[in-house]
C-alpha cells in the first residue's frame, strides 16, 4: 500500500529558505542604513543654524538720564515683529515691563497690570509718558501671538533714571 505524499512538506522547507533569502542581505541592509545616515548628518551640516531670537533695547541707553518723557526702541534679531492681528505663527510682538519683575514665563503676560505694555501692533518703539524721577528698569519681553513668552525666553533689561525736574 503507498502512502500519498503530504502536499505540506515541500511548503514547510521552502518556506524558511525564502524567509532567509528576503530577509538576508544583512551587511547590505546595514550598509544602506549606514548609508542613509551619513547622507543626514551631511544634510544637517550643509543647512545653516536657525538664527538665535534676540531683542535689545537700544534706546534709552543703559544707565541714561532722561526726562520724563522717555522713547524707548527695541531691536530683535531671529525672529519677524508684526501685528497680532491676525495671528501669524513663528512671529512675535514686543511687551514692556515698567519697574515690575517678569510674571512666570510659560504663562500667558497679564494684559490688566497698568505696568505691563503690549505692543500688539507689532511696533518696535513706545513713548513712556510721565515718568516719576528716580532709577527705573525696564523688560522686553517677545512672546508669540497668543501672549506667551517665547521658549527659549527672548528678554532685555535695561536700567535709566529720570532726571529730578528744577
Amino acid at each position: 500500500m503507498r502512502f500519498p505524499r503530504p502536499r505540506w512538506i515541500p511548503v514547510a522547507l521552502i518556506a524558511p529558505l525564502s524567509l532567509a533569502i528576503a530577509c538576508g542581505g544583512g551587511e547590505q541592509a546595514e550598509d544602506a542604513a549606514m548609508a542613509e545616515d551619513a547622507m543626514a548628518e551631511e544634510a544637517a551640516e550643509e543647512m545653516p543654524a536657525e538664527p538665535a531670537v534676540t531683542v535689545r533695547i537700544t534706546q534709552p541707553e543703559e544707565g541714561a538720564t532722561v526726562g520724563p518723557d522717555v522713547m524707548v526702541v527695541m531691536e530683535t534679531e531671529g525672529i519677524e515683529i508684526v501685528s497680532i492681528t491676525p495671528p501669524v505663527v513663528g512671529t512675535g510682538h514686543h511687551h514692556l515691563y515698567v519697574d515690575v519683575d517678569l510674571t512666570p514665563l510659560s504663562e500667558l503676560i497679564p494684559q490688566n497690570d497698568p505696568q505691563i505694555i503690549h505692543m500688539g501692533d507689532g511696533s518696535t518703539e513706545y513713548m513712556l509718558e510721565g515718568l516719576a524721577p528716580g532709577a527705573h528698569r525696564l523688560i522686553a519681553v517677545v512672546a508669540n501671538p497668543a501672549h506667551i513668552p517665547l521658549d527659549p525666553p527672548v528678554v532685555d533689561t535695561l536700567h535709566f533714571t529720570v532726571a529730578n525736574e528744577e
